[in-house]
């Protein structure tokens, strides 16, 4: 009896010790946003984490001049991660490439104290490879495919959808007539929602479309809504349209393909906060979030916004923005869609001589 004692006392204390081991390790190793300031030789950083959004920003100062870094990578419990800077130069312009023994950098540029992505500048980096793609020099529909990136794209063609994919292209026809404008279309992760334009001032139905398998299906509306209405954002698997006309909210449910009506709901701090119809309108409330990593066009020049610091993106005179996804942004100048992403460069994805004319919800990416 003695002994079934003390080997009980010795099983709580090593389940003790081993409980306290490992809330020890949970508290080393959880994330913390935090912020640190250190020098490298003659560079002066600012170092921060934060936690929400899963990305490292680093301020590299030289003067007046700011190198501003954002790279998404897993929380390190280590601080001052970055230990040599590389430098490369010419007569006119400068890169820096910053290293640390946790994660690749990529190198950024500078000229007369303005600030560039290195695929644009004419120094060569021995240190930075950037990955090499190869072209597709393909064309669907009168479409050139130079370089997919592993997407899948949904492309608007007035009477329904191109599906493009590294496997396979198709048609989705959708309205019998031309529709030039789709006002009322709404992304929500792989899907895009599209009210049934085949019908006049009211819709009895929406499709649902699956941009990464090129498929739709139906949602079958119990009363008809107005086209003069507006998708307020999403939010658990439910995507809010208000109805102006009818002066009525809707809730889709993106999971069990059922809408209901529901009070005049924003999300507000990550919750659902009742606003009367007024305020919506007039002060143009939504649920749409700020992209991140930031993008902005400035007189059509894409800067990539690091904590109020800009990087120009691309030489291209830039029409629109089409998405940001982590590192990457996908954008169209002109005819051709783009993407950058800092250890690529910048790429040539499609090209269609129709998007001179309308580029507006047009081109969907998963």
């Amino acid at each position: 009896m003695e002994k079934r004692k003390k080997k009980n006392k010795l099983y709580i204390f090593i389940t003790i010790l081993i409980s306290c081991f490992l809330v020890f390790l949970f508290f080393i190793f959880r994330p913390y946003s935090y912020e640190k300031k250190y020098q490298v030789n003659k560079y002066e950083i600012e170092e921060k984490y934060d936690k929400e959004t899963g990305y490292y920003t680093f301020l590299i100062k030289e003067d007046k001049i700011i190198y501003p870094f954002l790279i998404k990578h897993n929380y390190s419990n280590k601080r001052e991660l970055i230990d040599n800077i590389k430098e490369y130069h010419n007569d006119k312009e400068k890169c820096i490439l910053p290293q640390n023994n946790e994660f690749d950098m990529y190198p950024l540029c500078s000229q007369n104290d303005f600030v560039y992505a290195y695929h644009l500048s004419n120094l060569k980096i021995d240190d930075f490879k950037e990955e090499k793609i190869k072209s597709l020099s393909k064309t669907y529909k009168e479409i050139e495919l130079n370089y997919l990136n592993n997407k899948s794209y949904l492309i608007y063609n007035y009477r329904g959808f191109y599906s493009i994919k590294e496997d396979a292209n198709k048609e989705i026809p959708l309205f019998k007539n031309d529709i030039y404008n789709l006002n009322l279309i709404y992304e929500w992760k792989e899907y895009i929602l599209v009210p049934d334009y085949n019908e006049n001032y009211y819709f009895s139905k929406i499709y649902l479309f699956n941009i990464k398998t090129g498929t739709y299906e139906e949602i079958k509306l119990e009363k008809p809504i107005s086209f003069d209405s507006v998708f307020l954002g999403d939010y658990k698997n439910k995507v809010y349209l208000l109805d102006k006309k009818e002066e009525q909210e809707y809730a889709i449910n993106l999971r069990n393909k059922k809408v209901e009506e529901v009070d005049y709901l924003i999300l507000e701090n990550k919750k659902l906060v009742k606003k009367n119809y007024k305020d919506i309108i007039v002060n143009n409330l939504n649920f749409l979030k700020q992209d991140y990593p930031e993008y902005k066009l400035e007189d059509h020049i894409l800067y990539q916004d690091v904590l109020n610091n800009k990087i120009k993106i691309s030489n291209y005179e830039v029409n629109k923005i089409i998405k940001v996804e982590d590192e990457t942004v996908y954008y169209l100048a002109k005819d051709t869609l783009y993407m950058y992403n800092p250890y690529l460069g910048e790429i040539k994805l499609l090209s269609n001589f129709e998007w001179n004319f309308n580029n507006t919800n047009i081109i969907y990416i998963f």
